[in-house]
């Protein structure tokens, strides 16, 4: 039986999320580096005009129950860093990247892959190394798999997350989102199975942590 669909609905059991827990001791060891290193004065979202972020990504797909499959990929984006700043309103930014995520359901698999445009906005708060921020993020989207056709999809969403400070032009970036999703119908393909497949809209979650580098010095 195939784990994602039954018939026209998506049918897997939930899958556990794929999220690695930093053990305590070097969480406090990454953080005393972080709040330590000689840096001078930094704007929120990099001190460069423009920026270049890599990220693990972790999300998932709703199925036809309500469960969750999680799946874990990476995403990549280009960021103009100071689209717009003052001192009384923050500095907004804005990023257009690509992601791609797989999920696994025994002998199926899907894979997510999309482009997005992501503005986040910094509040101006009185730090130097810390810097939490609001996001919204647009895609568009396309899944495809071993036991059907592809199809497009949209995805919209919003979130936030804190940047923390390397160095003049090193940024690790963390952030969590909720996404909703939906995509198109698909022709079942595989042995045995024939006929429409049909995802719901669903919302999920998008999370990701990664490191973002400044240019030109």
């Amino acid at each position: 039986m195939n784990r994602f669909f039954c018939r026209h609905t998506v049918c897997s059991k939930r899958a556990a999320g794929v999220l690695a827990t930093m053990k305590r001791p070097l969480a406090f060891l990454g953080l005393s580096l972080l709040l330590n290193a000689p840096v001078r004065r930094i704007e929120a979202q990099g001190a460069q005009k423009f920026g270049a972020q890599v990220s693990v990504l972790g999300t998932s797909i709703e199925t036809g129950t309500g469960s969750q499959n999680a799946g874990v990929g990476v995403e990549a984006q280009l960021r103009i860093n100071h689209l717009y700043r003052s001192t009384n309103s923050g500095v907004v930014s804005v990023g257009v990247g690509g992601q791609v995520t797989t999920h696994t359901s025994g002998v199926d698999e899907i894979t997510i892959t999309g482009g997005f445009v992501e503005p986040r906005w910094v509040p101006p708060l009185p730090f130097e190394r810390v810097f939490p921020y609001a996001a919204v993020r647009v895609a568009v989207l396309n899944q495809s798999n071993n036991f059907g056709t592809s199809s497009s999809g949209a995805a919209f969403g919003a979130g936030g997350g804190i940047a923390f400070v390397v160095n003049s032009r090193i940024n690790v970036d963390a952030g969590v989102a909720l996404v909703r999703q939906s995509f198109g119908d698909f022709e079942f393909t595989r042995t045995g199975l024939s006929g429409k497949g049909t995802f719901n809209p669903f919302t999920t979650y998008a999370a990701k942590i990664g490191v973002s580098l400044g240019f030109p010095k």
